[in-house]
């Protein structure tokens, strides 16, 4: 008999984006920009001249040509904001706006960028995770060579967050997780292994765009955890707060009787943590592998259930625990078959 089996998706399960390298070719385009708008307005140009979002905006589809530029940025933004860039230009077909290091001179490995073709009336770049000042520049592409033709810079601020979970919980136990922080495109919370520092191979997690409290199941294994909330942004996650969370072991019981008879079908009573896809299985005596039972039932609300009786041998009865981290079994009786 086949069980579905619930599943939480590791973080490797989705794609993130987190800023790209300018394609050279003429065909290709970049990834969209995230359509949520920085709540500053463009307010600082480093280039000479005024400019505003809407005016000078070339848009060369032809030969590249030379020519002014400048672009306008906030003076400052949060980490993983995004922000609008206003600039103009020749605009030519492969020209565009990129977000660097502060300082930085080389027209590639740039932290994010938006071709002008597809920046009307403004540039919107996401900024990275780590504060810091940062260059948006205007990069002319002539095909033969790139031009930096105007640099502004933007500050970017430092985020926090913060986390109440409970101090102790039970295995499988539902979590609703109080949290505050910047909620950015990708932001989640995510419960590891105590002391585990890598921003991915999470037991469980919930983005913060489901919704405050963060709600999940604790993971299946005694022990001690942190709960983290982790920025998604380009340059890489950052972890921006974590909390302990202790783990305990819960019980289950059994009672069945003692013999069955071959396709006879018997009841079993069970008490146990009723997590969501607990189940109660018959197995070939000793085996351990929480699959290839030869019957099943799922927990639920009723506090009983019923198994038949395969061949004749001995068996196990077992409750086993469904929860993030993997499956444990909390109880275990045999029955001889006749």
């Amino acid at each position: 008999m086949i069980r579905t089996t619930l599943l939480l998706a590791g973080c490797a399960a989705f794609a993130l984006a987190l800023g790209c390298t300018p394609k050279k070719e003429e065909a290709a385009a970049p990834a969209a920009a995230p359509d949520t708008a920085s709540s500053s307005a463009p307010t600082s140009s480093a280039a000479a001249g005024p400019a505003t979002a809407a005016a000078g905006q070339g848009q060369n589809a032809g030969t590249p040509v030379d020519g002014e530029a400048t672009v306008t940025t906030p003076a400052t933004a949060g980490v993983g904001s995004v922000i609008e860039v206003g600039w103009t230009g020749p605009g030519n077909s492969r020209d565009y706006i990129d977000l660097v290091p502060k300082g930085k001179t080389e027209t590639s490995g740039e932290i994010g960028y938006a071709y002008t073709r597809d920046a009307i009336p403004v540039a919107k770049l996401r900024l990275p995770t780590s504060a810091g000042e940062y260059d948006v520049r205007y990069i002319l592409d002539l095909g033969s060579e790139r031009k930096v033709k105007a640099t502004a810079t933007v500050t970017v601020t430092a985020a926090t967050a913060t986390l109440q979970p409970p101090a102790t919980a039970t295995v499988g136990e539902p979590l609703s997780i109080q949290w505050t922080g910047p909620s950015g495109q990708g932001d989640y919370i995510d419960i590891v292994k105590s002391g585990v520092t890598e921003t991915s191979g999470e037991i469980t997690y919930a983005y913060t765009s489901a919704g405050n409290p963060a709600k999940f199941e604790a993971p299946g294994t005694a022990g001690d955890y942190d709960i983290r909330y982790l920025m998604e942004g380009p340059g890489g996650r950052k972890i921006l707060a974590v909390s302990k969370l202790k783990i305990a072991a819960a019980n289950a019981t059994l009672e069945a009787p003692a013999t069955a008879k071959k396709g006879e079908a018997f009841k079993v009573e069970w008490t146990g943590p009723k997590s969501t896809g607990d189940y109660v299985d018959l197995v070939k005596k000793g085996q351990t592998a929480t699959s290839g039972e030869a019957d099943y039932f799922y927990t639920g609300s009723s506090p009983s259930g019923e198994l038949t009786a395969p061949e004749a041998g001995d068996f196990d009865i077992r409750y086993v625990l469904e929860a993030p981290g993997g499956r444990q079994i909390l109880a275990k009786r045999s029955i001889s078959v006749r």
